[in-house]
C-alpha cells in the first residue's frame, strides 16, 4: 500500500509544481530563472535532480511491481539523460518546438493507460515539466548578447524577467521576426 501511495505522489508532483510555480513572480523564482540562464552548473544540477527523481520513481515502481518489464523503455530514457549535453538538447528542443511538446504530452496521456508503458508516461510527464522551467534559446541569446538595458530591467523588476523567461510566442518564427522593428520591415 505504501508503494502505491508513493507512486500516486510521484504522479501528482508534476501537476502540483506546474500549478504552483509556472510563471511565478516570487523573488526565489526570479533568482532561479536568473541562475538557470546565467550558470551552466545550475542547469546541470537541474538535470541531475530530474534524473534522481526519475530514478527514485523507478525504484518505487519496481518495489511495487517487481515482474513488470515495461520499465525498461523508461529506464533507457534515464540512461540517455546521464549525458548533460543530450538532456540539455532534449529539454531545449521540447521548449522551443511547441508541436513536439504537444505531441509528447498527448502521447504520454495516451500511453499512461497501457499498464506496461505507465513508467514511460510518467517519465515523459517529468520531461515536460522540466522543459517548462528550462531556459529557452531566445532568453539564453538575449542574456549572452549582454543587452545591458534589458538585464538591468530584469534585475530591477524580477516580475519582468519571469514574463520574458516564459514568453514563447515567437518560437516558431525566424530569428529576428519579432524584434520590434516593424517600421523598417514595411519600407
Amino acid at each position: 500500500m505504501t508503494w502505491n501511495i508513493l507512486q500516486l505522489l510521484f504522479c501528482a508532483l508534476p501537476f502540483a509544481v506546474s500549478l504552483a510555480l509556472y510563471k511565478s513572480r516570487r523573488r526565489f523564482m526570479a533568482r532561479f530563472y536568473e541562475r538557470m540562464v546565467r550558470n551552466d552548473k545550475a542547469r546541470k544540477l537541474y538535470v541531475r535532480v530530474l534524473l534522481i527523481l526519475l530514478l527514485l520513481f523507478h525504484y518505487v515502481y519496481t518495489r511495487g511491481h517487481a515482474v513488470d518489464f515495461g520499465i525498461l523503455l523508461s529506464t533507457g530514457v534515464c540512461a540517455v539523460m546521464f549525458s548533460f549535453k543530450r538532456a540539455d538538447r532534449w529539454l531545449r528542443g521540447l521548449l522551443d518546438r511547441p508541436r513536439a511538446f504537444v505531441v509528447l504530452g498527448l502521447t504520454a496521456s495516451a500511453i499512461g493507460f497501457v499498464p506496461h508503458l505507465y513508467t514511460t508516461a510518467v517519465t515523459a510527464s517529468y520531461l515536460l515539466l522540466a522543459a517548462l522551467f528550462y531556459p529557452s534559446v531566445r532568453i539564453m541569446s538575449e542574456w549572452s548578447q549582454n543587452d545591458i538595458r534589458r538585464i538591468f530591467e530584469w534585475v530591477k523588476h524580477p516580475e519582468t524577467f519571469a514574463e520574458s523567461y516564459h514568453d514563447h510566442h515567437h518560437t516558431g518564427l525566424p530569428h529576428d521576426a519579432d524584434n520590434g522593428n516593424s517600421d523598417q520591415s514595411a519600407q
